[in-house]
């Protein structure tokens, strides 16, 4: 199931983030025992992260309950001022009552396969089944159409087997390590964050365009039996079709 929501700004994007966040984890608790909650990087979602800390939002939260892990990291030291967890850190849990071993951090300090290789590990003992059931993924949209790190035209977008992969991006002159597209896709909720002017032809192109997946990799996020939810603020939507949308 897709759907669809704009907002007038990114204050409002991101207070309708963090009322799903919450209402999301009190659901996941109750019925599960637990919430587990895959982090996207960039700058897109440091609002929510933020927003999550403030105090009466904080009390609102079961923390001991809630498991975080990152979608994608990129393959440098975790102080590293390009590490998602550092930003992470930085913006979010070094201000909430989180449990260490809550935190499933990637061991970048590891050579990179390996480091992938040991995340996925980490994922399998903590999820059941053929594929991780996360209650929810969060995602941003590239303006090359790439999403986690499954950039266009790379290697990582054939995999169908692993969870976790390291991949080259030769666009980015590195290495990336992320969850594949069938990993992502067999999350319970999987959001997407895309806000600002800059996105709006891409998202147009991602929606309303060819099928082009190689291309566009975000396209490849059709989950198995959850829901694909599209927060987005009026700049970035300015391009879709009113009927989309609505």
């Amino acid at each position: 199931m897709r759907s669809f929501q704009v907002f007038f700004d990114i204050d409002q994007q991101t207070t309708a983030a963090i009322d799903l966040f919450i209402s999301l984890a009190h659901n996941a608790v109750e019925k599960r025992g637990l919430f587990s909650v895959a982090l996207s990087g960039g700058s897109t979602p440091k609002a929510l992260y933020a927003g999550l800390t403030e105090p009466a939002r904080q009390a609102m939260l079961p923390w001991d309950d809630i498991h975080f892990f990152f979608g994608d990291e990129r393959h440098v030291p975790a102080d590293h001022p390009d590490s998602n967890f550092r930003m992470v850190q930085e913006v979010f849990f070094s201000k909430i009552p989180i449990l260490k071993d809550n935190i499933h951090r990637v061991k970048t300090e590891m050579d990179v396969r390996l480091a992938a290789f040991a995340y996925e590990d980490e994922l399998r003992s903590f999820f059941e089944g053929h594929w991780p059931s996360f209650d929810l993924v969060l995602l941003g949209l590239g303006l090359d159409g790439h999403t986690a790190s499954l950039f266009p035209n790379t290697a990582g977008l054939n995999e169908e087997y692993r969870w976790f992969i390291a991949n080259h991006v030769r666009s980015q002159n590195g290495w990336r390590l992320t969850l594949t597209k069938n990993a992502i896709n067999a999350a319970r909720r999987i959001v997407v964050l895309v806000t600002g002017q800059s996105k709006a032809g891409i998202l147009s192109e991602v929606l309303t365009g060819a099928q082009e997946p190689y291309q566009k990799p975000i396209q490849l996020i059709t989950p198995t039996d959850g829901e694909l939810i599209w927060l987005l603020d009026r700049e970035a939507a300015s391009q879709l079709p009113p009927d989309l949308v609505i």
